[in-house]
């Protein structure tokens, strides 16, 4: 089990608890961390160009009648699980796929430049983009509306290509 899978696994733990004892409707969310490797840039350069983001997430659902829909969303990138897949079930999840565009730039002047020196390679981003779930639910009253959101976290790893890669070496023989 992945480190970050056992930290989802306790909170929907404690939903499923939390929802029982409330006994009302309820959506929580969770998220995986996204990780992304990117290119040694430019020391002047400020900001760290991002490629598209996979986010793993999965919301926790408890209706007191029907859920109707839960959509589940990232910037402008979202997925709406409709009825008939929400039927008879407690959870949903969903991979989204963010292109840079929808992202903003990872700031930080010591991460992944081409002076290898003096810059890191690896940085986490905590809380650098959110994830948002919303949960529609309809009983006999009519339909309610519920919303949930959580910090989603980046790690970054610089692709720096080392002294022995492949790609500086000459095929035929192995060497540069």
């Amino acid at each position: 089990m992945k480190s970050c899978q056992a930290p989802i696994l306790a909170l929907f733990i404690l939903a499923a608890a939390v929802s029982t004892a409330i006994a009302d409707n309820v959506i929580v969310v969770a998220a995986q961390e996204a990780e992304a490797t990117v290119a040694p840039r430019s020391v002047r350069a400020r900001s760290v160009n991002l490629p598209p983001l996979t986010f793993k997430l999965r919301a926790a659902i408890r209706c007191e009648g029907d859920p109707v829909s839960v959509t589940l969303s990232v910037a402008d990138t979202f997925v709406t699980r409709g009825r008939d897949e929400l039927d008879g079930q407690r959870a949903t999840e969903a991979s989204l796929t963010v292109p840079a565009q929808q992202l903003v730039l990872a700031s930080s002047r010591l991460f992944c430049t081409d002076d290898a020196d003096e810059s890191a390679d690896a940085l986490f981003a905590a809380g650098f983009a959110t994830a948002h779930a919303s949960l529609r639910c309809e009983d006999e009253s009519g339909i309610s509306a519920l919303y949930a959101s959580a910090p989603l976290n980046v790690k970054l790893s610089c692709d720096r290509l080392s002294d022995d890669s492949e790609i500086d070496q000459d095929p035929s023989t192995g060497t540069r």
